[in-house]
């Protein structure tokens, strides 16, 4: 009976431990501000959330999904829409694009992970071709609300966008910035 008992407490604690790291995630036309909610109760992450964001969005899941990848869902969802999540401590704050890009975005000289998607900002030190040069002509490929400059004086590119797309820069880059034969 003891070890009938032990068994079933287990199995509860195992139960909920799942339990709390999976989401039903499925919204059709559902406010943000109501699937940030959602995330934010099965999560527990704590949320502050500029007045400037509105809108509607369908995350379309058929069954339980992962905390993480709800959170690269929700964080996609806001990218499409122009808004971005910012981390200050153990609080996400979710602002429009611009104001998240100049604001307390992660600043690194390594490549971002592209999810979840958020803004960031890439310094990378070009080895064979001209960090001005290279603006000119790959500037295009930001989003619309990314932005680039160059330091001369180090021959580096600074690179403001989301995670995605500094991925998709990165390997442009990779193919221009290689040594002259």
């Amino acid at each position: 009976m003891k070890s009938l008992l032990t068994l079933i407490t287990v199995f509860i604690f195992y139960s909920q431990i799942f339990a709390s790291e999976t989401i039903k995630f499925n919204f059709n036309n559902e406010e943000i501000t109501k699937i940030v909610e959602a995330y934010s109760k099965a999560s527990g992450k704590k949320f502050v959330v500029d007045s400037t964001v509105r809108g509607k969005v369908t995350l379309l899941n058929p069954s339980v999904i992962s905390l993480d990848d709800a959170y690269n869902q929700l964080s996609e969802a806001l990218a499409i829409n122009g808004f971005g999540i910012i981390t200050q401590g153990d609080t996400l704050t979710i602002r429009n694009a611009r104001s998240a890009q100049r604001d307390n975005i992660t600043v690194s000289t390594e490549l971002p992970a592209a999810k979840p998607q958020r803004m960031a900002t890439w310094v990378i030190n070009l080895k064979y071709v001209r960090a001005a040069d290279v603006l000119q002509d790959i500037r295009m490929f930001t989003s619309s609300y990314g932005e680039m400059s160059s330091f001369a004086g180090n021959n580096q590119l600074i690179i403001s966008d989301w995670t995605s797309n500094l991925q998709r820069v990165a390997e442009i880059i990779k193919h221009v910035d290689v040594q002259k034969k």
